[in-house]
C-alpha cells in the first residue's frame, strides 16, 4: 500500500507541476497532441487548437483566435465519424468544434476538473475521461448519458470494443465498463498509476504501461492477467502493437520489443533521453522521440535505421500522415515539423502571434 500511495505521490507531483502555472497566474504548459485527417493536422498546444495543412505546413485556423490563458489544451483532438472535432482542455470545458473552421458545435461543462485526456468514440457516444475522477459518456449532442467515477483521476484517452469501454486510472486499475449503461463489468488492479492509454488487440487482449514500470497483457473479457514484464523506470505511455510483438518505452529512455503473445522480451536499446511518448508503428521501422528531441527510427532487430535531432522536447507520439512523420516539439522552434520518411526535414509550422 505504501508503495501505491508513492508512485502515486511522485507521478502527481512530477506532472502537477508540468500541468500547472506553478500558482504564478502563468498559463499552464502542456504538450501537444496531433490528429491527423487527410491533408489536415490538428495540434492542441497550449492556448489553441491549430489546423495545419500537412502537404505545406500552412495554418487552416486556430481555436480559439486569441490567446486565453483558461484555454489551455493537452490531448490529441478526436474526429468523429458525423464530422465533429472533440478537444477539452485546462478551463473544464469539452469543446466540438467544426474541422472545417473551427467553430464551436456545443460544449460540455459537466466536469469540474481539467480535461487531459483524449475523448474516443463508440456506437455513436463519446466516452470523455476527466482529471475529477469521472468517465462521461455523451451522445453526439453532447448530451450526458451517464458518469462512471474512480478513485483518481483519468488522464489517458480509453479504447473501445463492440461493447464495451475500457481504460485505465491513477489508482493503479483497469476498468472495463458496459458501453450502454457504464456498469462495470471488472476492474483489475496493476502496480502503478496508468497514465497511458491501453492497446487493444484484434484478438481481445489490453496492453497496459504503469508508472510502477511494468507492461501487463489482459483479458479484456475477463480483466484476467496473462503476464506481467518489468522495464527499469516509470511507463507514461501506452505501450503498441505491431506484427506481433508490443513498443514501449520508459523514463529512463530504455525502448523495449516483447513478444505480444507471452511478454518475452525481444530487444532493447537506449538512445539519449526519457521516452514519454507511445512509438510510431510503420511497416519496417518503429520511431520514437525523446525528452532529448531525438527522433529514432529502428528495424525489427532493434537496429538504429535512422536519428533525426529536433529542435524541442519530443514528448507526444509521432503520427504518419501521408508521406509525412509529424512531430509535435516543446520548447522548439517550432510547434509542428514534417519529415519524410527518411527523417529529412520537409517543413515547419510556427503560428503567428
Amino acid at each position: 500500500m505504501k508503495t501505491k500511495f508513492l508512485y502515486l505521490a511522485l507521478g502527481l507531483l512530477v506532472l502537477a507541476f508540468m500541468l500547472s502555472g506553478c500558482g504564478t497566474g502563468m498559463t499552464p504548459s502542456s504538450w501537444a497532441g496531433v490528429t491527423t485527417d487527410g491533408d489536415t493536422a490538428y495540434v492542441a498546444l497550449a492556448t489553441h487548437v491549430y489546423a495545419v495543412q500537412v502537404s505545406n505546413g500552412v495554418e487552416r485556423w486556430r481555436f480559439p483566435e486569441k490567446p486565453d490563458a483558461k484555454k489551455t489544451f493537452f490531448a490529441a483532438p478526436t474526429l468523429t465519424p458525423d464530422g465533429q472535432l472533440i478537444v477539452g482542455g485546462y478551463d473544464r470545458i469539452l469543446y466540438s468544434l467544426s474541422p472545417s473552421d473551427g467553430s464551436i458545435n456545443w460544449t460540455f461543462e459537466g466536469s469540474k476538473d481539467h480535461w487531459i485526456g483524449g475523448a474516443v468514440v463508440g456506437n455513436d457516444m463519446i466516452f470523455a475521461p476527466s482529471a475529477d475522477y469521472n468517465l462521461y459518456a455523451l451522445n453526439m449532442k453532447g448530451e450526458l448519458q451517464w458518469t462512471f467515477t474512480a478513485e483518481q483521476a483519468l488522464w489517458a484517452q480509453p479504447v473501445v470494443d463492440d461493447t464495451r469501454v475500457y481504460f485505465g486510472s491513477l489508482d493503479h486499475y483497469v476498468y472495463a465498463l458496459d458501453m450502454k449503461t457504464g456498469k462495470p463489468a471488472w476492474s483489475t488492479e496493476l502496480d502503478g498509476a496508468i497514465l497511458g492509454s491501453l492497446n487493444l488487440g484484434a484478438d481481445g487482449i489490453l496492453y497496459a504501461g504503469t508508472l510502477g514500470g511494468s507492461v501487463y497483457s489482459l483479458e479484456s473479457s475477463t480483466g484476467k492477467i496473462n503476464w506481467q514484464h518489468s522495464l527499469s523506470s516509470w511507463i507514461w505511455s501506452g505501450p503498441v502493437l505491431g506484427d506481433g510483438n508490443l513498443y514501449v518505452g520508459d523514463q529512463l529512455g530504455m525502448i523495449v520489443s516483447l513478444q505480444a503473445d507471452s511478454g518475452k522480451e525481444n530487444w532493447s536499446i537506449q538512445p539519449d533521453g526519457p521516452v514519454l511518448g507511445s512509438p510510431l508503428v510503420l511497416p519496417n521501422e518503429v520511431i520514437f522521440g525523446t525528452e532529448s528531441g531525438s527522433l529514432v527510427a529502428v528495424d525489427g532487430d532493434g537496429k538504429t535505421t535512422w536519428s533525426q535531432a529536433i529542435t524541442g522536447k519530443l514528448y507526444s507520439t509521432p503520427v504518419l500522415a501521408g508521406d509525412f512523420i509529424l512531430v509535435a516539439p516543446v520548447e522548439g522552434d517550432g510547434t509542428l515539423i514534417a519529415l519524410d520518411q527518411n527523417g529529412t526535414q520537409q517543413w515547419v509550422y510556427t503560428p503567428v502571434k
